[in-house]
């Protein structure tokens, strides 16, 4: 059995080795992605975040696909769990993008009271979160509650973004005990709230003692909040209520804001109201922000030093806010700040609807669009778009959006934009790209091509072996190799690939040998030549002459060469001139040869002369006889 199971065991590590890693990767990539399209997926995912699938999980992307209604649904808000002794067990952490689509009917009513969601909303609590284009629409029930972080979209919210979301939530009754904070985010530490819009009414009549209510948010600690506008009404006996923020502390900020819904303060105790903060401390900030809202003081009967109202801020913690280019409605009796009178310039709503507002206040850093029918108008929201370029490898790439250089990633409103990309050793790419709140379009791949390589040499090299007679080489295998091993469409990247195919092909051609040049005309030639007797010739020495001057070794590109040198050795033997007969002694037994008559009178008269001769003799022979 061991044996067995030993073997199992290889097996198995063996499939698995066998098995793409990227398998495994796109399995994980997978699991962090949820789309929302119907009540039940958002039902588990909320039931997915309080069984901590979530926690810590910043990587997790969940995209609300569609318009949803909660009528008569049960909702546990999403987010943070804790044990019995305070610990924190589960949250949301990761990215949550409404894409514009709306949660309505939500009724918080059901668990406004329950201990176990010390901070409570559509989220209760996120940590390092990221959460935009979200609408929340319902009702607001969290009376007679424990303190509670109450944020209609998230109770509470640390190091994480909120953007480019509405609340259009509102109290059901104003007359029962809150103890706790109300806004869009209840609470927000080291956090940043931008593009955000309240229009519910926060109106709360009934005496509280620690309450922060603002229509952004409640409780601000190191954060800011920038571009943000607030329209909802808020009746308030809340020690700290602000149109904005409702207690701003430790370094926060508020920056590009504004609030137009009417702010009744109540009572007569030491309630710090402002249009855009409640109460600020500390290292804080309020800069191009203006309420052009109605601040009724009908209601409120504390005389000083306890009317701490103000049209910017109502009360100061601390020496060291900072103020700047704040505006704020006219009202009678009520600064800027009750402490800082540089809190904020008075002005008229009637003002405040002019092209010379718009233009005072951008003037000084505002971030504000004219509107002809009232206030300056924050900016659309933008959304960070990230230009990934390939191949990751080029260099110098550069990025133009509607003519104008941007880094990665930059901050656009939705529209169409057109997109210029530079990088070295490519082609100019050039697309309009089309950006909403669809997190879908915050990613452009922008995919770059490289220039050709360069075939000139290529070509040149192909020209000169296009040029040769193949017919003229003893082995032209190699050049027509070289050529047809030639690979087009590389990139400018793959030049020296290119500029080695040339090479092969230069280098094939230099080795060529020329076929040997036709010498048998030539051998012909000297074969007639050996076959004389110089000696018969007066002259010889034309066709010696003629046949050393061949030169061995010729091409064929020089066979024309070779011919000359045949006929040269034709041409000397045609030109030689036989010697004359020989005229000396002992020449004249050898007799003529046939068919020469060049001396013939010569050989009759020596005939006669020799008949004559034996003729005489033999007389004289007769004659001795004779006289014996």
């Amino acid at each position: 059995m061991k044996k067995k199971f030993l073997t199992f065991l290889l097996a198995l590590c063996l499939v698995m080795a066998l098995v793409p890693m990227t398998a495994f990767a796109e399995e994980n990539e997978q699991s962090s992605k949820t789309s929302i399209t119907t009540v039940d997926e958002l039902l588990q995912f909320a039931k997915a975040v309080d069984n901590g699938e979530y926690d810590d999980k910043t990587d997790a992307v969940v995209s609300l696909d569609a318009d949803l209604d909660l009528t008569g649904v049960a909702w546990t808000p999403i987010g943070s769990v804790f044990a019995a002794d305070g610990t924190l067990l589960h949250y949301f952490s990761g990215k949550f993008y409404g894409n514009g689509h709306t949660i309505s009917n939500l009724d918080f009513s059901e668990n406004y009271g329950k201990t176990e969601y010390p901070s409570f909303g559509f989220f209760s609590e996120v940590y390092g979160a990221e959460i935009s284009g979200l609408t929340i629409q319902g009702k607001l029930d969290v009376s007679n509650s424990e303190y509670v972080y109450f944020g209609t979209v998230a109770g509470a919210a640390a190091n994480s973004k909120i953007s480019d979301c509405v609340s259009d939530v509102s109290f059901t009754d104003t007359d029962k005990y809150i103890n706790g904070t109300v806004a869009l985010c209840g609470y927000a530490i080291n956090s940043t709230i931008e593009y955000c819009q309240n229009k519910g009414n926060f109106s709360i009549t009934k005496d509280v003692s620690s309450f922060q209510m603002g229509g952004i948010v409640g409780l601000a600690e190191n954060s800011i909040i920038q571009y943000c506008a607030n329209t909802g009404d808020m009746t308030s006996w809340a020690p700290y209520t602000g149109g904005i923020v409702g207690q701003l502390y430790q370094a926060s900020k508020i920056i590009n804001c504004y609030s137009t819904g009417e702010m009744v303060p109540l009572g007569n105790g030491t309630t710090d109201l402002g249009g855009i903060a409640g109460v600020v401390g500390a290292g804080t900030e309020i800069r191009h922000c203006y309420f052009a809202g109605e601040m009724d003081l009908s209601q409120y009967t504390a005389t000083t030093p306890y009317k701490r109202l103000g049209g910017i801020a109502g009360g100061v913690s601390s020496d060291t806010p900072a103020f700047e280019n704040n505006y704020f409605i006219e009202t009678e009796n009520v600064p800027a700040c009750f402490k800082y009178q540089n809190a904020g310039t008075a002005k008229s709503f009637e003002y405040m609807k002019t092209e010379e507002f718009f233009n005072e206040i951008t003037a000084a850093g505002g971030n504000y669009r004219f509107n002809s029918n009232g206030t300056p108008l924050l900016p659309a929201p933008k959304y960070t778009v990230s230009f990934v370029v390939t191949p990751a490898e080029l260099a110098n790439v550069v990025i133009k959006v509607n003519g104008q250089e941007v880094a990665t990633p930059v901050d656009l409103e939705a529209g169409t934009y057109t997109v210029e990309v530079n990088a070295d050793n490519c082609e100019v790419f050039e697309s309009n790209i089309a950006i909403t709140a669809d997190t879908a379009t915050h990613t452009q791949n922008i995919a770059m091509t490289y220039l050709p390589a360069d075939y000139t040499k290529v070509d040149e090299a192909i020209a000169k072996v296009n040029a040769l007679n193949k017919g003229n080489y003893k082995d032209f295998t190699a050049v027509e190799a070289a050529v047809n091993s030639v690979v087009r469409d590389k990139n400018i990247t793959e030049q020296s690939e290119v500029d080695a195919m040339a090479k092969a092909i230069e280098d094939a051609i230099a080795a060529l040998q020329y076929k040997d040049a036709d010498y048998t005309k030539v051998d012909e030639a000297i074969a007639k030549a050996n076959a004389l007797k110089k000696d018969d010739y007066k002259d010889f020495s034309g066709v010696e002459a003629a046949v050393k001057a061949v030169v061995r070794g010729k091409n064929i590109t020089e066979q024309s060469e070779v011919d000359k040198m045949a006929k040269d050795i034709e041409d000397a033997i045609a030109a030689l001139e036989k010697k004359p007969a020989s005229t000396k002694a002992g020449a004249s037994n050898k007799g003529p040869r046939t068919g020469d008559t060049s001396n013939l009178a010569l050989w009759f008269a020596l005939l006669f002369v020799s008949g004559g001769a034996v003729i005489g003799t033999t007389a004289v022979s007769r004659k001795k006889k004779h006289n014996r």
